[in-house]
Parts: C-alpha cells; structure tokens; sequence
C-alpha cells in the first residue's frame, strides 16, 4: 500500500474543476493501484461533501486569517497520514520553501497545472498543452515535465469514450450533409445543444447564454446542465418563464457523457467540462472567466476543436448569439471539429498520470 495525500480546494468562487480531475486521479491510484489517498483542504464545503462521498479521508483546516500557519498544518497532514506522495493542485500562494521541505524528507511531490513558482520544487510536474507552460522560466528545475493532451485528467467515463471513438465519429450528431440519405434531407435533424458552465458558474455566464439564445430564430433543442454549485436558480427560472424556446434543465447529473454524445454542440465555460467535450468528440464554444483560460482555450481554437469567444466580460450576447448560429448551421465544421478532437484527446491521462508517479519510486 502507498499513501498518498491529495491538496485541492473547491467552492463556487473558485469552481470545482480542480476536485472533479483530483477525484478521476485519487479513484485511478485506489482502485488500480491499491494505494491509500487522503485530502487536505482548506476551502469549500461543497468540494469536501463531494470528497466525503466518494469515502476519502479530508483534514480540513481550522484556520482564521491572523493565526494559519500553512507549513505547520500541511506538514501535520503529511506525517497524520506517513504520506509518500502528496500531489498539488492549488493556486493560493503556498511557498515554494514549504514543499521544498517536504520534498527533502523524502515526500515525492507532483504538481498538476501550477503556474506559480513552487512548481520548480516538484518530483513530477504535468499540464495540458497551454501556451503558459512555455513562459515558465524553468531554470534550477530537477524534476520531470509532463505536458500534453494525453496528460490531461478526465473522469473514467470519457476515458471510456476512446474504447468508442469509431461509433461517436459516426454518431448521428456528427452526420455528414452529403452522406445524409434524401429522406434526412427532407426531415433535416433538429441540432440539440448543450449548455454546461461547470460546476459553479460564479459569474453567471447560464444566464448570458440563454439570452443569447433567445435571440436565434432557428429551431433547436437545448439541454442546460445546472452544476452542484450553481447559485443563481432563481435569476434562472425567472428568465426561462418567459422564453420562447424550450429549454430542458438537468441538476443532479449523473450522465454527463452521455448527454454530451447526444449533442450536436455545446456551449461551455472553458475548464475541465471543454476537455471532457472534447474526449466526447463534441464541437464547442467556449466562455472564459479570465483571460488566463481565455489563453488556454486558444489551444483548441488553433487545433480547431471549437471557437474560443474570450473572456466572457468582453462578450455581448449579439457575438455570442452570432457564433452559436454560425457552428450550428455549419455541419462541415463540426463534423471537421470532431475529428480533431479525436485526434488530440483520448481521455486516459489519469491513468497515464498514476502509472507515471509509481514509476518514479512508489511501486
């Protein structure tokens, strides 16, 4: 058995991205690697809830702000749990000297998509192939760098989605104009969009596109995934009373690659819902919450995976009800889309991730 120790956050400010790839990694390490994981966190109830119910441990911190003392408690959860691992996918500040400490204990660090300055300090460092990994100055760096699309991190049911790559491809959703039979043509298939923002939306971006929505005189049918964190129900349900399109609200999901593979586009907030997409198969649009994920989501519109709109604050809902109109009436494209979709993502990086940090002196 191995110990392992997990440090992630989660609420609806920050979004719950980072726990759903940590839980897809911690199910990976447990169920086929025998090993024990752990959490520490310092934020987000519901984030804990979510790690609670898949039966991990979590040590939460008892902080205020005057008296935390960061090191003392992050190296309390270490020795709590004899932890030979502890894996970071946090963004808030915590001080390179910290994990150096604990790495010359003997702890092997990993580090998931870190963009600040204790990344140096890792064993095993991965990201997804985004253009800030270049920027880092990576000098006085000894430990291996991963990044790629196959180092992505995805729940197991889109891992799932690579076994089915040939009969997603040839999905009614993605069927081709010309190869389309003369009754088709004459009952063309009324396109389903999805709408997901993740599992927060903290800025409300569900509501900016359902009023872009209602702004197209096209006939489609639109599934809204409303996510564990989503705050803004009531904002929601009023604007809905009154639309003129019918919209098929989802909380609670359970399927969501499934009702990704019956989709013909979505449109999402960039983040860990744009890469299950993509293992999906399914064209997208993305809404960036900063120009940070705006840069990111650059990636899959030069390797033309979908259509990055920027960051959402800059968006009307004239451009943006332009751009659903324009890939949802352009079955080339995201027929196009789709396969260069295929071609990057498989959906395995948790798996390829776990076998990595084993290797390095875990096994």
């Amino acid at each position: 058995m191995t110990n392992i120790l997990f440090r992630c956050d989660a609420s609806p400010q920050i979004g719950l991205g980072h726990i759903v790839r940590f839980l897809a990694l911690a199910d990976e390490l447990h169920e086929f690697h025998n090993c024990h994981i752990y959490f520490a966190m310092r934020t987000g109830p519901l984030g804990i809830q979510m790690v609670e119910g898949k039966g991990y441990k979590v040590f939460v911190s008892q902080e205020c702000e005057q008296s935390f003392d960061y090191k003392e408690w992050l190296n309390e959860c270490v020795r709590n749990v004899e932890a030979q691992a502890i894996i970071l996918d946090v963004r808030d500040g915590l001080l390179r000297t910290i994990v150096d400490e604990l790495r010359n204990k003997g702890v092997l660090i990993v580090t998931i998509d870190d963009p600040e300055d204790k990344c140096l300090s890792a064993d095993l460092a991965f990201y997804p192939p985004v253009p800030q990994v270049k920027r880092i100055d990576w000098t006085g760096f000894t430990g291996k760098l991963y990044a790629g699309w196959e180092w992505v991190i995805l729940r197991k049911e889109f891992a799932h989605a690579a076994n089915h790559k040939s009969s997603l491809l040839h999905s009614p959703s993605s069927a081709h104009p010309a190869l389309s039979s003369k009754s088709n043509a004459q009952c063309p298939k009324i396109p389903r969009i999805l709408v997901a923002m993740g599992g927060s939306d903290p800025q409300s971006m569900t509501i900016k596109v359902m009023k872009a929505l209602e702004m197209l005189e096209e006939d489609f049918k639109v599934v809204v995934v409303l996510g564990a964190g989503f705050q803004h129900k009531a904002e929601l349900d009023n604007l809905l009373s009154g639309c003129k399109h019918h919209f098929d609200l989802q909380e609670d999901v359970t399927n969501m690659a499934e009702l990704m593979s019956q989709s013909d586009l979505a449109v999402t907030s960039f983040g860990v819902t744009a890469y299950e997409l993509a293992a999906m198969g399914i064209p997208a649009i993305y809404l960036c919450l900063t120009d940070d994920h705006a840069e990111s989501a650059s990636v899959f519109h030069s390797h033309g995976m979908g259509v990055s709109s920027g960051a959402h604050s800059c968006l009307n809902r004239d451009e943006l009800a332009k751009h659903i109109s324009q890939l949802m009436n352009d079955n080339f494209r995201r027929a196009k889309m789709r396969e260069n979709a295929f071609s990057k993502i498989d959906g395995l990086g948790a798996k390829r991730i776990a076998n990595a940090i084993l290797q390095r002196g875990l096994g």
